[in-house]
């Protein structure tokens, strides 16, 4: 307990969120009284001048102009708001806001609502992704997926994430399915141990326990056998789990290691942009990602919500490559080392293809990204189109469920017109705020026909779409706003994959141990609950 309290009162999170509250609070006083300080300054310069203020007379006019001041103000930020490229319902939750909120609404969105970069962060940022970019499938994999498999839907969506995010699909990979990160955790271990060149990690939470400290002993040994070795991970994911200086301690043991989006006592648009993503590269030959990230919970060696059930994905084969160039887009946008890195001829797909094992690929796999600096929801229009495939059925998994009308309505449509779709959340919260929310959104899919079950023994982290056994996704996205829009993501587009067998096993077996939601218990559950989630409901897209 006395660890705790001490973590509370001196950790960086609670300094940094009073400083915050402070320029708020600084912002909007200067906002609300500056017709006041215009007064007082009127009234020493008419002193100073030796001249009788009429103060009456210039409290009128301040007054008139402070309250015009404001009246713009609003408008401005209203006005940029509504041609925003922003989702409708985000846009329509902020208008709300400075509606309710004059002044104090305008600059709160400008604080954290904003979820547009700067123009120069932009020039900045999309050159270094734009190198990484493929512009079309390969041929060969194109023409294999016309003459032998003859499905145009399958394309489509391939070429979509080859325009919207320039990954490439690829024939030659083999992938394995792990349904717990337990089951993972040894596998990545055996990965690690087998590396000759390099190591890239991306993660959103890195956590100091069995898990991490499992990883970090290879890491360090492999930096004394020459492998290059990066750790990249979201200074704000993981504010509450490692000290400030952690990375400072990583490069004394040889690891390149930088915090992403470091989060400091500023209130800037880039808040909302966090690294969200989980990413393994090994030797550009074997990648892994998924739900999990570098902690003990997920791994259930420390037990919070009951039963963590989270997934992660093994890639041997050609399709690792696109999640090496994912992370050193990343890397070189963070640390400013130029684009040399990213035609390196030792990151490219095929550098140390005679080293690698024999592997039994199945189907078509596709890494894709999703960053919030190009206007392009690349997650979200790949689960859209997922949904809008299926004929027989649609299993989803997602911890959390913000979603916009287009989703909605994409779901609804589905299960009117005969397609099963199934919907899997958690039972046991980690954030009850969300938790409600994400229930309050049941109503108009169980109408429609959507089944939706509760994860009973605990908290169900998976992202996870399965669709006619023949399509499916795994990866890091939600079903919120902010996976769609603020942050940057990234899942695999699977196609045809043995794995999808498992995926679908692991999804059924996940079913059986969970609660369904009928209209009749949703009604139950909505008991006295009914106004706090219509109000909820109106801020959720801030969630």
């Amino acid at each position: 307990m006395l660890k705790k309290i001490f973590k509370l009162f001196f950790g960086r999170f609670l300094w940094i969120g009073l400083i915050l509250l402070i320029e708020v609070a600084l912002a909007i006083f200067f906002i609300i009284f500056g017709a006041n300080i215009l007064e007082l300054i009127a009234a020493v310069i008419a002193v100073l001048i030796s001249r009788e203020p009429d103060l009456g007379v210039i409290e009128s006019v301040l007054d008139i102009f402070a309250m015009l001041i404001l009246f713009v103000f609003d408008f401005i930020i209203m006005t940029y708001i509504v041609n925003s490229k922003a989702n409708t319902s985000y846009k329509i939750t902020w208008l709300f806001v400075v509606g309710l909120l004059p002044v104090i609404g305008g600059i709160l969105y400008l604080m954290f609502g904003n979820k547009n970069t700067t123009k120069r962060m932009k020039r900045k940022l999309q050159p270094i992704h734009d190198a990484t970019k493929h512009f079309e499938i390969e041929q060969d994999v194109h023409d294999a997926l016309i003459k032998n498999e003859k499905d145009l839907s399958a394309l489509n969506l391939a070429n979509y994430i080859v325009k919207g995010c320039g990954t490439n699909l690829t024939k030659n990979t083999e992938v394995t399915y792990f349904k717990s990160g337990e089951d993972a955790w040894p596998h990545m271990l055996h990965e690690l141990l087998k590396a000759k060149h390099y190591i890239f990690l991306e993660y959103f939470i890195i956590e100091r326990g069995l898990f991490w400290n499992s990883i970090v002993d290879i890491l360090a040994q492999k930096v004394q056998e020459g492998v290059d070795v990066r750790v990249m991970y979201d200074d704000v994911g993981s504010i509450q789990t490692i000290p400030t200086f952690y990375p400072r301690k990583l490069r004394k043991m040889g690891i390149k290691c930088v915090a992403y989006n470091r989060f400091k006592p500023f209130v800037n648009v880039k808040l909302n942009n966090r690294d969200h993503r989980k990413i393994l590269v090994i030797d550009g030959k074997v990648g892994f990602t998924g739900g999990i990230n570098l902690a003990d919970e997920y791994v259930n060696k420390k037990v919070r919500f009951g039963y963590w059930k989270d997934n992660s994905i093994m890639l041997k084969g050609e399709s690792v490559h696109n999640l090496t160039q994912l992370f050193l887009a990343n890397w070189v946008s963070v640390n400013k080392t130029g684009f040399d890195e990213l035609s390196d001829p030792k990151y490219e797909a095929f550098a140390y293809k005679d080293e690698s094992e024999k592997i039994n690929p199945s189907g078509y796999v596709q890494p894709y990204g999703d960053i919030p600096y190009d206007d392009e929801a690349v997650g979200e229009r790949v689960y859209i189109q997922l949904i809008n495939k299926a004929q027989h059925y649609v299993y989803i998994t997602t911890p959390y469920l913000i979603i916009d009308d287009e989703m909605t309505n994409a779901l609804c449509n589905a299960a009117k017109s005969g397609v099963n779709v199934v919907l899997l959340t958690p039972h046991i919260p980690d954030k009850k705020m969300v938790f409600n929310v994400t229930r309050s959104y049941y109503d108009p899919l169980l109408e429609a026909g959507v089944k939706i079950y509760e994860f009973t023994p605990g908290f169900v982290h998976e992202k996870m779409f399965i669709v006619d056994d023949i399509f499916g996704t795994v990866g890091t996205i939600n079903l919120d706003y902010r996976s769609l829009y603020l942050h940057l993501e990234n899942g695999v587009f699977l196609y045809k994959c043995d794995c999808l067998k498992d995926m679908k096993k692991d999804y059924e077996e996940s079913i059986a141990s969970s609660e369904e939601i009928t209209l009749e218990k949703y009604q139950k559950l909505r008991r006295g609950k009914k106004v706090l989630w219509s109000l909820l409901r109106v801020f959720a897209p801030l969630m």
